[in-house]
């Protein structure tokens, strides 16, 4: 399988924010930390990159993005080295909500969010491995957030 096919078969697991510990992540960090492996198995060389962002600049209604317990917030997405050059890759969308990324396994997708500060590569290593070790806490926090963001993706999402 190439690069693009295992772009958008995990692209198109359904967005889905865990809601209790055991429960399928497929946010941001779930499915890129997914096509990271897939990726890895085929040979490529990819790293974690991660942003920060607004949930209340997000396209979730206001009630929504209120329930974060902070306003400001990190996003998970990768880069690939192809041709010599890192290249953005951000599956987080699956192809049933609006705004979701194609990817010519060319040139960069959009990063899914309005990222307001980009970590460097070894910040990003770091911040995932710990927002990896601390997701038991994580879960606690966003609860609520993550309940009312799945009801409103199914809400919105193409049938």
């Amino acid at each position: 399988m190439n690069a693009i096919k295992v772009f958008n078969k995990v692209r198109d697991l359904p967005y889905h924010c865990p809601e209790y510990l055991k429960d399928k992540n497929y946010t941001c960090w779930g499915k890129h930390r997914i096509l990271y492996a897939e990726l890895k198995k085929l040979g490529y060389k990819v790293r974690f990159r991660v942003c920060s962002f607004k949930w209340s600049e997000l396209r979730l209604p206001k009630e929504v993005s209120q329930l974060a317990p902070t306003d400001l917030d990190k996003h998970l997405y990768l880069e690939i080295f192809l041709d010599n050059r890192w290249i953005v890759l951000d599956c987080s969308d699956d192809y049933k909500l609006p705004g979701y990324n194609l990817w010519n396994g060319k040139s960069d997708c959009k990063i899914e969010v309005k990222a307001i500060r980009i970590f460097s590569p070894a910040e990003s290593i770091k911040l995932e491995q710990e927002i990896r070790t601390n997701f038991d806490v994580i879960i606690k926090q966003y609860g609520k957030l993550y309940r009312a963001v799945n009801l409103f993706l199914s809400k919105i999402r193409k049938k």
